[in-house]
């Protein structure tokens, strides 16, 4: 198998060095005149309008990139199906709440996002406005939420999982009746 591809791999080499052995005359004819033409033209330019032109191609790539993909339309976000590996994520991340804060951090932030995403479209708000009244405390009012929301807050507990599970079962009342 290894001898095929090495005699393959040969064979195209050497019809790449025969096409531009046999196409170097007539490329070279098509190209040279109109590129040295080209060089002509663009060397009497002005240097500093190339300068300007190229900066001005700059920023107008940059600021379109800045911009990100969807951001024009304010449609919710498509839900995709979570794959296995991010459920091991958030499993090992419950687990590791019990004991390590950061782990807790990290999900109330997610759950702060999921929470904010779902009062944006339960209320008819945007989700970054939503978010900022989840940080600053203004809501939800429901005290499972707030404690995994703001775990530095409320210091080490015992029972995270548990706390966990009563901010989803809240969350989750709220998705389907729209009340916390």
């Amino acid at each position: 198998m290894g001898r095929r591809k090495v005699a393959v791999f040969v064979a195209v080499l050497a019809v790449a060095a025969l096409l531009a052995i046999v196409l170097q005359a007539p490329v070279h004819a098509l190209l040279a005149e109109p590129l040295a033409q080209l060089w002509l033209l663009v060397d009497a330019i002005p240097q500093r309008l190339i300068w300007i032109v190229v900066a001005v191609l700059g920023f107008v790539i940059a600021f379109s990139f800045s911009r990100g993909p969807g951001k024009e339309g304010s449609e919710p976000a498509q839900l995709r199906p979570p794959t296995q590996t991010q459920i091991e994520r958030l499993s090992e991340l419950v687990e590791l709440a019990e004991t390590s804060n950061w782990a807790r951090d990290v999900l109330g932030r997610r759950l702060c996002h999921t929470a904010a995403g779902l009062r944006a479209l339960q209320e008819g708000i945007r989700q970054d406005e939503a978010r900022d009244e989840i940080r600053s405390g203004r809501w939800p009012l429901n005290p499972s939420l707030v404690r995994v929301f703001h775990p530095q807050e409320t210091g080490r507990r015992r029972d995270y999982a548990r706390e966990m599970a009563c901010a989803l079962d809240a969350l989750e009342g709220y998705a389907q009746e729209g009340d916390l």
